[in-house]
């Protein structure tokens, strides 16, 4: 069969080199075969291996013969009578072959059967790259598509840059459908152990990267994970630096397991959030707590923190009073305000009453404890059921202001912090995901935290912050605090200029009040001020540097008095100076924490890819060039392979000496397994109870149903599961109902004075 005009103007772009001949001679079939790859990719058509003959005394190949795809004819398919929808015929029986024999005389293979002649249509140019045949993913390309995945960067978006990159889809080597079918590949691979299997090996992976990597795991008494703990290098790092004021709360419907994910956050000097650690949970009993606040402070070498926040949880907070004895456990304002919302009327117009507002001024206002007990038992008078009221009342020195004047808070209120971190956790996950795409992604959201971080460093050391008045105290603090500690610092030395003191009985003791001058003068409170020049102190009633870490303007005015024009050192706190992550850190064992051992590798690669990368986009329009850049990259290859052999021996042994080797039987991964949750699987036509068949569909302000699945607990030992086995119940399932309120967040704006960033991010100073 004649080959028509596209298949001659083929045959004209095929490189002479590439033409095969009777007599031609290979080292090996490999390179017989990338030749005829070469050959095909050029001509326009698929090909593939016919068969390989080899010897029964050495093993090696005797012959081959590669193909033309359409060679030969499809067999015929037994149940095609059954085929809905047949497949199209893509064998045309083409004669298109190559044959290589082992030529016994010099070594080597030589063709010697040849036939060029197609009995088909050639594929176009343009499609050459469609070919089965000349599709292949390469290590980089392998690589540039899993970066893309971890980043969040869809299939068809990436595939979309790859082209871009190359100058369009001709030059890419694979199509959309392979970019695909290689992630799904990846993500089997990945989970080749099952859920827990590849958690684990996760976890491990990560060890091995970097031994300052800690994680946990608590077991059932069926030997079922339970419980799952984790912190990596940084998150080491970051809780010795600023461990102080920690916030815990927990999220649901981020993974596939439905299980309660947790993650311990605070804030650093630029009082952004920073995470400690992260667990995912079988259920939130005090056993599940309790173990996880213990393996907690075992990952961070005991180290408690001054203040924890967490919602109102009767078991997180009685784990929390059995772990975190050495630690002050404060309520979230925010829920608490909500749940007050819920159960206090707005408004009772009959008696022009305000009661939210009035419980807000409890909260936050109050500062001497008999006026917030006569206020408080005010309120109760305005409320005609008084039992929120009451439980609330009993827990009132976890949220008064009152009962947290010698508490240290940082300006910490609430779980806010945490609340943000779990709208970024909920933007970037999927209830669907696996285990290790879970995993990966809560990795991109804490990267996102630590990007913010270096991009406030960066700022900070790029802008010069703005000082008011150029006197020695207000630049010194300039120069050590962070810009926005420095803007709360500088605004206390304002309030300080308009301070008016008067000497109490002695000459140490001083009344200070602050306030605006004018033509009339205004005061707020005042307070007592213990001053010492021998020591440069200055001891202030409000405990403002206890509670918050920066000195008061009343404790400023002291120290004006008594001529002392710089800040003592002991004023400065070290988390809110720039130079808060000074000095090392070690981990429970001993070992100096490295937050990335990759750092100075990642910089050279760096280095070089944009070196290399500008050489070769100036070489590529001149042939002579090229040909001379490929030439001296494959020397400088090996003789860089050769001297990574030489240096391997020491390098390992570095390696060894700063690294930890975990080899864990492939059987115990696969064995593992995670405990499942009792949850109730939805259908997609929700059931209806009897009494909601009277309406057919729910009025505008109608609660709607919750339901909650009381989950088994977690025992430590076999013989409590046993025992709690003979003599439990199945598990009951729990219907609430809540009431909606749609103006919960701008109430609580109104009544906190709170921005809608300020929702997401802690106020600073509620001065």
């Amino acid at each position: 069969m004649e080959e028509d005009a596209t298949n001659g103007s083929n045959m004209e772009n095929v490189l002479p080199c590439l033409i095969p001949r009777i007599g031609m001679k290979f080292r090996n079939p490999d390179e017989g075969w990338r030749f005829w790859l070469a050959y095909s990719g050029q001509k326009g058509f698929d090909v593939r291996k016919r068969y390989s003959n080899t010897s029964k005394i050495d093993g090696n190949v005797t012959s081959c013969r590669f193909v033309c795809a359409n060679q030969g004819h499809r067999g015929k398919d037994k149940k095609g009578y059954e085929v809905k929808c047949h497949r199209a015929e893509t064998r045309t029986d083409c004669e298109v072959r190559m044959g290589l024999v082992k030529d016994k005389e010099f070594g080597g293979y030589k063709v010697y059967d040849l036939n060029l002649e197609h009995n088909h249509n050639l594929h176009l140019p343009e499609t050459f790259h469609l070919m089965v045949s000349q599709r292949k993913i390469s290590d980089l390309q392998a690589f540039e598509i899993e970066t893309a995945d971890d980043s969040g960067i869809g299939p068809k978006a990436s595939h979309e840059l790859a082209c871009r990159q190359v100058g369009g889809p001709l030059n890419l080597s694979y199509t959309i459908r392979d970019h695909k079918n290689y992630l799904r590949g990846k993500r089997q691979r990945e989970m080749v152990y099952g859920q827990a299997g590849s958690m684990l090996k996760y976890f491990q992976d990560k060890m091995v990267e970097n031994p300052a990597f800690q994680y946990a795991t608590q077991m059932d008494a069926e030997e079922k994970i339970a419980n799952i703990f984790w912190a990596d290098a940084r998150m080491i790092a970051d809780y010795i630096h600023f461990g102080d004021i920690v916030s815990f709360d927990t999220t649901f419907g981020t993974n596939r397991e439905s299980r309660p994910f947790g993650v311990f956050v605070g804030f650093n000097q630029f009082r952004q959030t920073i995470v400690f650690g992260a667990a995912l949970m079988y259920d939130e009993t005090f056993e599940s707590f309790k173990w996880l606040f213990e393996t907690f402070l075992q990952a961070h070498s005991g180290k408690q923190p001054k203040t924890i926040y967490t919602d109102q949880d009767y078991a997180m907070g009685k784990a929390i009073e059995q772990v975190f004895q050495e630690t002050w456990h404060g309520l979230c304002s925010f829920h608490i305000m909500q749940n007050a919302i819920k159960h206090l009327p707005l408004r009772q117009k009959e008696k022009g009453l305000n009661v939210l507002a009035d419980f807000s001024a409890c909260m936050f206002e109050y500062e001497d404890k008999e006026k917030f007990e006569r206020e408080f038992a005010i309120l109760r008078t305005k409320v005609e059921k008084q039992s929120w009221l009451d439980s609330i009342y009993k827990l009132k020195e976890k949220w008064a202001e009152c009962y947290m004047k010698h508490v240290c808070t940082l300006g910490m209120r609430s779980t806010q912090l945490s609340e943000s971190l779990n709208n970024d956790l909920k933007i970037h996950f999927k209830s669907d995901f696996d285990i290790i795409r879970f995993l990966k992604h809560f990795e991109r959201v804490v990267q996102g935290k630590r990007n913010n971080e270096l991009n406030s460093e960066f700022e900070s050391r790029k802008k010069i912050p703005r000082v008011i008045i150029k006197i020695p105290m207000l630049l010194q603090a300039s120069k050590s605090y962070t810009p926005i500690v420095f803007e709360a610092f500088q605004g206390q030395y304002e309030r300080s200029m308009t301070a008016c003191a008067k000497v109490l009985d002695g000459n140490n003791e001083y009344l200070v009040a602050t306030g605006s001058l004018g033509e009339d003068v205004v005061l707020d409170e005042e307070y007592i001020v213990i001053g010492n020049p021998l020591d440069q102190t200055a001891i202030c009633s409000c405990n403002l540097f206890n509670r918050i870490g920066i000195i008061c303007a009343h404790a400023l005015k002291v120290l004006d008095l008594m001529n002392i024009k710089s800040l003592p050192t002991q004023y400065i706190l070290k988390r809110w100076t720039r130079q808060a992550r000074s000095g090392t850190v070690q981990d429970k064992n001993g070992r100096i924490v490295i937050e990335n051992p990759k750092f100075d590798a990642m910089r050279r690669y760096r280095y070089f890819s944009q070196k290399l990368l500008n050489l070769a986009h100036r070489a590529a329009y001149y042939p002579e060039c090229t040909s001379l850049m490929d030439n001296t990259i494959d020397l400088l290859g090996q003789q860089i392979e050769d001297k990574i052999n030489i240096c391997s021996g020491p390098f390992n042994a570095e390696k060894n000496a700063t690294q930890v080797d975990i080899v864990v039987p492939n059987d115990t991964l696969s064995n593992a397994q995670l405990k499942k949750k009792e949850v109730r699987i939805r259908s997609s036509k929700r059931q209806k109870f009897g009494w909601e068949g009277k309406h057919k569909g729910r009025k505008k302000g109608q609660s709607k149903n919750i339901l909650h699945v009381q989950a088994p607990k977690v025992y430590q030992n076999s013989e409590q599961a046993q025992e709690v086995k003979e003599t439990s119940n199945p598990a009951s399932i729990n219907i609430q109902f809540h009431k909606e309120y749609n103006t919960i967040n701008s109430f609580t704006q109104l009544l906190t004075g709170a921005s809608s960033d300020d929702l997401k991010t802690e106020n600073f100073f509620e001065l």
